[in-house]
This record gives C-alpha cells, structure tokens and sequence, in this order.
C-alpha cells in the first residue's frame, strides 16, 4: 500500500505531537515534582513513535522509542529524573528539525546516535519503577496458528492515521504467513470513515505470540484476537462524525470565488432595484441570502484557534531567558480566540519580535529585579480575545518600561522629532519605534540592539489592516495591543463620498454616524474637536486630508466616529451612501499616495473604490 498520500498528514500531526512535548517539558522544568507533565510527554512521544513507525521511518522510531522507555522509568519519579530535562529539549529539536527530511526520503542518512547513546546512558543510571500496562502488550502464549485462523485487529481509538497503521500492520502478517479475506478490503482503509477495526484470514507457521507482536509493533494497535469470523456489525459503531483536511489553497480559491460572488450579488441588487421588477428583485433577495449563508460556512471552516501559533512561543520566551541569564515566567490566555488562517499565518514572525523584546528590553536581571523590590522571575503574558469582529492580540510585560525622556533625546539626535518637542505622547512614541534605525541600545547584539524589528513589526500588522498601541510606564512595564481583523478577505464597510470618489470604511472601527453642528465645534490642543454626549472628539476632515478642493455640499455634513483602543474621531465626509459587503484587494499605493488606505474594492456597479485605514486617522 502507498503511504505517500498520508505523508501530509504525518507532518502535520507529527509537529503537534512534538509541540505537545515541547508544552509538557516547559512545564516540567517549572515543577519538576509534578507527575502530569510526565505522563503527557511520554503520551506524546509514544503517539509520535507510532505514526513514525507507520510511516516507516526507522531513525525517527528509533530516537522516539528510546527517549520513551526512558520516560517511562521516570514516569513515578519525576523529581529524580529532572536532570535530564535538557536531554529531552535536545531530542525534540532534533526530531522537530528532522521530521521534513524524513518525509523527503532522507530518513535513512538521519544519525542519532549520540543522543540514543546518551539516552541509554541516562536509562542505566534511572531506577526503573515499573511500566504502563494500559501501554503494554497483553501476554500471549506461544501456541501456533491454526491454519486459516480467523484475526480480528483494532487501532487504538483516536490514534491518528489509522488506515496508515492499519495497512502497515497487514504487511507485517504478510511477511510472516498467507493472509487471505481482509475486511474490509485495504482500499478501505484510505476512507476518512475508517474506524481501524479490521479482519483477516492467516495461514502460516508463527504462533500467536509472534503474530501479536508483529501486528502491534505497526504503532497503536491497541487490540489482536483470535476466533472466529465476526459479524461485519460488529466490526464498528453504527456511525461516525466525519472529518476530512483541506489544503488551505483550496479554501482559498473557494473565498476567491465567494468574494465574485458578493460582488456579483452588490450588483444584482442594484439592477433589481433600477428594474422595479418584483420577480427579479426576490431572485435577488435570495441570491443575497445564499451568497452570505456561503460566505458564513467558508469563514468558518477559514477560522483558526491562535493556539496553533502560540504554542510555539513558551519555548522561544524559554530559550532566550536562559541565554540573558533571566528569570521569566510566561503565561497564555485566549488560545483558542480564532482568527482566518492567512492572518494567523503572517503573526508569527511579529509576535516572536515583541516577545523577545519583552524579555531582552523589559524584564530585568533577577539581581535588579530584587533591588527594585520585585520578585526574581519576570512577568511576561501573551493573551487573545475576541472584540466585535475585531481580535486583539496583547504582549505585557512587568519590566522596567520605556524612559520617555531618554527615547525623546534619541529621538530629536535622529531627526525622528523636532527639537521643539516638550513630550513624547504615545501617538508620537508609536510614530518613532516604527521608524527604521530606531534604538535606544548602546550596543548590537543577536537578540537586538539594530532597530529595524518594531518597523517590521508595524508594516506587518498594518499591511494586514490592523492597527498597534502601546501603553508604558518607567518601572511597571509595557503593553502592546494588535488589532485586527478576523479576515482579510470580505468585510462589511460604510461607504461615503468626498468629492466625486467613493471610499470604504471598515465597520469594525466604526462606532457611530452623527450630523455635523456647527454649535458642537470646540478646539482641543490647537485642533479642531466636536462635542458628543459631554465628551470633545477630534475630528479630520477627509477633504482636507485628501486635497479634494471644490464647493462644499450644501447642509450639515455627516462625520463617522471611529474608534481604536481609547481613541476616537469623528471623520467628516460630504456624504454616507449606505453600507455594503466588499472584497479586500490587495493594494500597492502609488508613490506620494498618503498612508490612509489598507487595500481597494469593486463596488457592485464595477467601479474601484479605496479602503480608508481607521488607525490612519485617529
């Protein structure tokens, strides 16, 4: 049987085993008495050596295999086997950095040895304390099997890749005897519906011992019986959920589709409308609801858990900690907030930047920590939640917090502000970490010191239509808060015109439309404010702001309050033209365009329309 159709599957799965294992040893190293962590690696180890064995992989089965049986001596003296925690970190990595080249045929030049030596040594010096027998295979007697015995084999239920094990186990009957009437056929067992019960008839000399032995070492086979033919009934539950794995290009080209849909549906509408036709304005209606029904279910299936990002960043807090000689406790929250995955795809890189930052800038030494009258280990939290259809990333640490007066003189010497400048508000503050070059750090290291990451980090989370914030305090720490959308790919924005051009404003940072009155207008630092319910709001004039000149319309002019974290403005336009689904097109402003735009639009009569950029005018 061909297993490349499950090698996908296999790196997949295999990266969240590994990363399963890398959670349980972080946990470790902080309570090295706790039992749980234990248990969970060596479960995550054992899985991962079963799916490396029903791949085929010997070098991965033989690393994974040995680090197991070493776990499970240590499995009821966690304490004492602490030692070798970084052991453990180090076959990780190894089997993390080489899982893919296993996967391209190079298992067989995959060398471990140093590690398996040093794993056989640590099992030598480990007192063993028993083992699992749920994990065990059952003793059998050594009687032979009959000919044209009847064996019955179950995968473990929710191991993964069952019809992998299941085909792998069948080959290992065959190479000791004649299998004959498999049930259900082996075709079968690459069916998502698989349960991994199957049948066979064997003829051959080895007994059952040998059999059993054969089949289990396929990897999570967690039953082998002897008897008579079962009834087909009985060889799994009536019904199942099913499930299947979907290439991201393929949800991609599918959103494609329904963004031409939305857009084809905004002009149906319109021509529904002109008609005055009812037949044509129902068929309308209906195509409207399909198209959002369709919409909704592809979103979903798009929406990811942040999770799958996030596990990877206790190891990275980890690691650089123990570099800079620090103490940092790290804690996440919200994972499983969810967000599209092409979004989550592109916060890797950011987040790892801010994290790192966090720990090389924010948290102290642990000897300065304790002078300043904190406790030796630093606090550094990762956390995500849900906020309207916005998601909001936050990154804080309990640090020592940016010195405003000494990031203003760097700033002023850099030509970043004007010697003029009495303070550095956290408008400006943003404005000057995400300019490239800028750095407080009096020398360059590997971690930082070049200035270029904070400028990364916000091109990045803008080019993605979100938005960034940060909060500071000498002695207290920092917060950085992202925003962002829940998709790039269709959103619902109110739509205004300036002038003789239409623009788009996200709903997501829209919190209101009012009526300008000119009685309302007050001045708030030297700019122009307008008064909502006791409280002045900046307002920016989108006509000025684009150097639309002309006659102005006649009448109050509407403005739209926006909102992003504490701050607010009310955006005066000429005229609000009702709200409408669009299709984010990816945008590459001409040279001198001002940075008011995260992306473009076709509207449903076919003309282009801009996407206005709430963060750019608060």
């Amino acid at each position: 049987m061909d297993l490349s159709r499950y090698t996908a599957l296999f790196l997949t799965e295999s990266r969240d085993q590994l990363s399963s294992c890398g959670q349980a040893l972080l946990e470790w190293e902080r309570v090295p008495d706790a039992q749980d962590p234990v248990v969970r690696l060596f479960r995550s180890m054992h899985t991962f050596k079963g799916m490396a064995a029903a791949m085929g992989y010997a070098n991965l089965t033989e690393l994974a295999h040995r680090t197991e049986s070493l776990l499970d001596q240590l499995r009821s003296d966690p304490g004492g086997g602490a030692k070798w925690i970084e052991l453990f970190f180090r076959v990780v990595d190894e089997l993390e950095q080489n899982v893919e080249r296993a996967v391209e045929g190079g298992d067989a030049g995959l060398d471990f040895s140093e590690l398996v030596g040093e794993l056989d040594q640590a099992a030598l010096a480990a007192v063993p304390t028993g083992s699992w027998a749920i994990l065990r295979p059952e003793a059998l007697e050594p009687a032979p099997v009959a000919r044209g015995r009847e064996v019955r084999v179950a995968v473990r239920p929710g191991a993964i890749m069952r019809g992998a094990r299941a085909a792998v186990a069948l080959g290992k009957a065959e190479a000791l005897g004649r299998v004959t009437a498999v049930r259900p056929p082996p075709a079968a067992f690459e069916q998502d519906d698989f349960d991994g019960r199957f049948a066979f008839q064997f003829e051959g000399e080895a007994g059952e011992a040998a059999l059993a032995d054969a089949l289990r070492s396929a990897g999570d086979i967690a039953e082998v019986a002897f008897g008579e033919v079962v009834p087909a009934r009985d060889l799994g539950p009536a019904s199942r959920g099913r499930q299947i794995r979907i290439d991201v290009r393929s949800l991609d080209a599918v959103m494609n589709q329904v963004g031409q849909l939305v857009v084809a549906k905004g002009r149906l509408a319109e021509l529904a409308g002109e008609s005055g036709s009812p037949d044509l304005k129902a068929v309308s209606a209906r195509v409207a609801r399909i198209a959002s029904d369709l919409y909704g279910e592809v979103m979903r299936s798009r929406l990811t858990p942040v999770w799958q990002v996030f596990d990877r960043f206790p190891r990275v807090v980890r690691d650089l900690a123990r570099q800079l000689g620090k103490r940092v406790r790290f804690e996440v929250d919200g994972e499983e907030t969810q967000l599209d995955r092409t979004i989550l795809d592109e916060l890797g890189e950011p987040l790892i930047h801010l994290l790192r930052n966090a720990v090389d800038h924010g948290i102290e030494p642990p000897a300065d920590r304790v002078t300043l009258g904190k406790p030796q280990e630093g606090l550094v939290r990762l956390s995500a939640a849900s906020d309207r259809s916005t998601v909001l990333i936050r990154i804080t640490d309990d640090g020592r917090g940016m010195d405003r007066g000494v990031m203003l003189a760097k700033a002023v010497e850099l030509g970043f502000a004007g010697p003029e400048t009495a303070e550095l508000t956290d408008d400006l503050l943003l404005d000057v970490l995400a300019r490239p070059g800028f750095t407080t750090a009096e020398t360059v290291t590997d971690v930082s010191g070049r200035g270029m990451g904070m400028n990364a980090v916000i091109s990045r989370i803008r080019s993605l239509g979100g938005s960034v914030d940060v909060v500071t305090e000498v002695g207290r720490g920092s917060t950085f808060t992202l925003r962002l959308p829940m998709t790039l790919a269709i959103v619902r924005a109110l739509l205004a015109r300036v002038g003789t051009e239409r623009y788009a404003i996200p709903l997501a940072g829209v919190i209101e439309t009012v009526e300008l009155h000119d009685s309302r207008l007050a001045a708030l630092d030297g700019r122009e404010a307008y008064v909502l319910r006791d409280r002045l709001i900046p307002t920016v004039r989108l006509r000025e702001r684009l150097g639309i000149g002309g006659v102005l319309p006649p009448g109050r002019q509407p403005a739209i309050v926006v909102e992003l974290g504490e701050r607010r403005a009310a955006v005066v336009v000429d005229a609000l033209l009702g709200q409408q689904e669009i299709v984010v097109e990816p945008f590459d402003a001409p040279k001198g365009t001002l940075p008011l735009f995260t992306g473009a639009t076709i509207l449903g009569d076919g003309a282009p329309a801009l996407i206005v950029d709430p963060a750019a005018l608060v």
